[in-house]
C-alpha cells in the first residue's frame, strides 16, 4: 500500500513540476518577445548626398543615423565603420560628443522613447579631397543597447545632389465653377547627380480639389494637400521631365480668388519639411491614397525650351482666378428718440454666397441729425500701430469698416449715437465685396443682388434716404478714429474679431480672445 502511495505522489509532483517548467518557458517567451518589441529598430534613410559646392541654397551637410524605439531608457553603443567611404566623404564631427576616427569610431547614445524625442546620432560629413559627381561608397553601422540584440545597418554616401526646381507661373487662366483645369507641372534636375525617385506635393487652398485622384498620391480629406511618390523616376542632371498625366483641379462653388503650390523633391535628398524625407518612409496617417493611374514622368520633348524655373526647392505658388459672384446684404438699423438721447445699434452685413470673398467693406452713414460718440476700437491695434477695422476721415460722420467672413455669416458693428436735431433724414449702410484686400488696387466681386447691398439707418418712418459719402475732414487729428467725445467713449467701443483683424506685425501661436473683442457678433 505504501509503495502504490509514493509512486502517486511521484507521479503527482513529476506533472507539478512539468507544468511549472512549461510556465516558465512561456513566461520567459513572453518576456523576451516584449524585449525584441522593446527593442530599436534602424530607420535611417537609404542614402545620403554630400554636396560638393558650398554655395548650395538648402543643403545640409548633416546625415542623421535614425532608430525607433518605444523601450524604456537604456544606454548604448553606436560603432560607425567609415572604410567604405574613403575618397568619397569624410565624417568630420558629430553632435552630443562623439568624436570620429579613421577608419572606425564608437560613440556613446542614450536611448529613449520615441514619445520624448528622436534618437538620432547626428554626423558632419564633407566631400574626401578629389571627389567627383556621383562616387558613392557605403557607410556602416552597429547599434548596441545594453540587454538587447545589436542592429545592423548601412547606407550609401553619394559625392553630389540632384537639385529638382519645377516650373513657376505667375497665374492660370480665370477657371469657371465646377469645371476642371490643367495644372501642368514640369521638373528640371539643375544638380550634378541623378534624383532617384522623386516627392510632389501639391497644396491649395480649401475650394480647389484633385479631379483625379491617383493611385501613387495621397490626399487629405478636402484634397488640399496631395502626396505623390514615384520611387522608380530617375532625372539625370540636366534632364527636364514632365508630370504625366497633367493634374486635374475643379474649383468648389465657393471659390474665388484661389491659389495652389507645388514642388518636386528627390528622395532623401533634404531633410526639411515640406521635402523628403517627409513622406517617404513615413506617410501621413491622415492621408488616403487614390485609385486613379498612377502619375509619372516623361521626357519633356523642347527640352523645357521657354519655361521659367524656380530658383531654389521652395514650391512655386499659382494664382487662380475664378469667375463667380457673391451676394452681400446690408443690414441697416433703427432709432427713435428725442434730442439728447443716446441709442446703441448694430449696422452689418449678411455673406449670401455663393463666393467666399476677401475682405468685405462696410461705409456706415450715420443720420445728420445724430452724432457719434462710441464706435469699434482695439486697444491692441492701437499699441502695435495696426489699421483699426472701422476707421473715419470726417470727424465721424461716416465710417468705414473691413473685415473677411465666410459664406453664411452675420457681421455686425456696433455704434452708439446721440440725437442732436429733429431731423428725419435717415443714414445708410452700404456695402461691397473684394477679392482680397479692399480699397485702391483691389478687385470688386460681382454682387449678383444688387437691390440689398445698401440699407437705412432709420429715425423716422417716412425720412429720407442718402447714402452720399460725406466729404473727408483730414483735421480730424486723433488717429482717424476719434470723434472729439474723449477717451471714455472709445473705450467702450469693442466690436472686432481677433482671427480676422489686419496686422502688420503677427503674433506666434495661438491667443485667447481679449475680453473686450467679445462683443463682436458673428452670426451663422
Amino acid at each position: 500500500m505504501f509503495g502504490i502511495r509514493d509512486r502517486r505522489r511521484e507521479v503527482a509532483v513529476r506533472c507539478v513540476v512539468a507544468m511549472v517548467l512549461t510556465l516558465m518557458t512561456a513566461l520567459t517567451g513572453v518576456d523576451q518577445a516584449t524585449a525584441a518589441e522593446r527593442g530599436p529598430r534602424d530607420i535611417t534613410q537609404d542614402y545620403f548626398y554630400v554636396p560638393l559646392h558650398s554655395q548650395e541654397p538648402y543643403t545640409s551637410d548633416v546625415l542623421g543615423l535614425e532608430f525607433a524605439y518605444d523601450g524604456p531608457p537604456r544606454n548604448a553603443e553606436l560603432t560607425v565603420d567609415a572604410a567604405g567611404i574613403d575618397g568619397v566623404a569624410v565624417v568630420a564631427s558629430g553632435a552630443d560628443g562623439c568624436r570620429p576616427r579613421t577608419p572606425s569610431f564608437t560613440c556613446s547614445k542614450q536611448l529613449h522613447p520615441d514619445s520624448e524625442g528622436w534618437n538620432m546620432q547626428e554626423l558632419k560629413l564633407r566631400p574626401a579631397a578629389g571627389a567627383r559627381a556621383g562616387d558613392s561608397g557605403s557607410l556602416s553601422y552597429t547599434l548596441k543597447p545594453e540587454g538587447l540584440p545589436a542592429v545592423r545597418g548601412s547606407l550609401k554616401v553619394i559625392a553630389g545632389r540632384p537639385e529638382l526646381r519645377v516650373n513657376e507661373s505667375a497665374a492660370l487662366k480665370t477657371a469657371t465653377v465646377g469645371e476642371t483645369f490643367s495644372v501642368p507641372i514640369v521638373i528640371r534636375n539643375t544638380g550634378d547627380v541623378p534624383a532617384r525617385g522623386v516627392v510632389l506635393l501639391i497644396e491649395g487652398t480649401a475650394d480647389l480639389s484633385a479631379a483625379t485622384r491617383h493611385s501613387n498620391c495621397r490626399y487629405a480629406k478636402d484634397a488640399d494637400t496631395i502626396q505623390c511618390l514615384l520611387p522608380d523616376a530617375v532625372i539625370a542632371p540636366g534632364e527636364t521631365m514632365r508630370v504625366k498625366p497633367v493634374p486635374r483641379v475643379k474649383p468648389s462653388r465657393a471659390a474665388l480668388a484661389e491659389r495652389l503650390s507645388y514642388g518636386a523633391w528627390s528622395f532623401h535628398s533634404s531633410g526639411r519639411h515640406p521635402g523628403p524625407p517627409c513622406c517617404v518612409d513615413d506617410p501621413d496617417p491622415d492621408l488616403t491614397p487614390g485609385q486613379g493611374t498612377p502619375l509619372s514622368l516623361a521626357p519633356d520633348p523642347t527640352g523645357g525650351r521657354g519655361t521659367t524655373f524656380t530658383t531654389t526647392p521652395e514650391p512655386t505658388e499659382v494664382k487662380v482666378p475664378v469667375r463667380n459672384t457673391a451676394d452681400i446684404e446690408a443690414i441697416g438699423a433703427a432709432l427713435r428718440g428725442n434730442v439728447g438721447t443716446t441709442h446703441r445699434i448694430r449696422v452689418g452685413y449678411r455673406n449670401n454666397g455663393p463666393a467666399g470673398t476677401g475682405e468685405i467693406r462696410t461705409v456706415f452713414i450715420a443720420p445728420p441729425g445724430t452724432e457719434v460718440i462710441r464706435a469699434p476700437y482695439d486697444p491692441e491695434a492701437e499699441e502695435e500701430m495696426s489699421d483699426q477695422v472701422c476707421r473715419t476721415k470726417n470727424r465721424g460722420r461716416s465710417y468705414t469698416c473691413s473685415q473677411y467672413s465666410g459664406v453664411g455669416q452675420k457681421v455686425f458693428y456696433e455704434f452708439t449715437l446721440r440725437t442732436t436735431s429733429d431731423d428725419t433724414r435717415s443714414g445708410c449702410v452700404s456695402v461691397s465685396a473684394w477679392t482680397g484686400e479692399s480699397g485702391p488696387g483691389g478687385t470688386r466681386v460681382k454682387d449678383t443682388g444688387g437691390s440689398n447691398d445698401t440699407a437705412p439707418v432709420e429715425v423716422a418712418e417716412n425720412g429720407t434716404v442718402s447714402c452720399a459719402l460725406p466729404e473727408e475732414d483730414d483735421s480730424a487729428g486723433v488717429g482717424g478714429w476719434a470723434v472729439g467725445t474723449g477717451i471714455a467713449a472709445l473705450a467702450g467701443s469693442v466690436l472686432l474679431v481677433a482671427g480676422h483683424r489686419r496686422r502688420k506685425a503677427s503674433r506666434s501661436g495661438p491667443t485667447p480672445t481679449p475680453w473686450w473683442l467679445t462683443r463682436f457678433e458673428r452670426v451663422r
